[in-house]
């Protein structure tokens, strides 16, 4: 089996890598881009629920779990990468407050009653639209008051917003697009 590793780059458990299956279908958010994001949210994380939709390896939950989430919901439909996930919360010890669903992102929102303070999207770029995924969110109400999407785009992504949404942060890293949505 081919592996790939990222790591959690801060909180509690800063530096534990967390392996994966490596796929040319899976592409993590790098730790630049999670340096990014997480400055961005540094003084907001704690205590917060957060969705990990398009879960994926799970870093970006994971590393919300790091730095004091209270709670974080991983959706990923892939088994492979659920079980990889299911692993890491067992070895990093993290037991409380969590829920993990081995499902599509879609269907998942179709059933879902819970709101978060914070959803991370990085979906596989190439297979998504974006601003059917984002009224789906906003149809179902599962985010709180307040709270606010990190989305990450291709760079070249044209991403036609909500009169409603705003874009806070915006930074390109690379071949990538990092927002913050309110």
């Amino acid at each position: 089996m081919n592996t790939s590793s990222i790591r959690i780059i801060g909180g509690r458990n800063k530096s534990y890598r967390i392996v994966f299956k490596a796929s040319p279908d899976l592409r993590p958010t790098s730790d630049r881009a999670k340096e990014t994001l997480f400055s961005w949210l540094q003084f907001e994380i704690e205590n917060k629920s957060c969705l990990d939709l398009f879960a994926g390896t799970g870093g970006l939950g994971l590393e919300a779990l790091s730095r004091g989430a209270n709670h974080v919901t991983f959706v990923e439909k892939d088994k492979v990468l659920h079980l990889n996930i299911i692993k890491n919360i067992n070895h990093l010890g993290h037991k409380n407050n969590i829920e993990i669903f081995h499902n599509d992102a879609y269907r998942w929102l179709k059933t879902n009653k819970r709101t978060f303070d914070y959803i991370f999207l990085d979906p596989p770029f190439d297979r998504i639209k974006y601003p059917d995924l984002l009224s789906k969110i906003y149809e179902r109400n599962i985010i709180n008051e307040g709270g606010k999407i990190f989305l990450e785009t291709s760079k070249h992504t044209e991403l036609k917003l909500r009169d409603s949404q705003r874009i806070l942060k915006d930074k390109i890293i690379g071949d990538v697009r990092l927002m913050i949505l309110q």
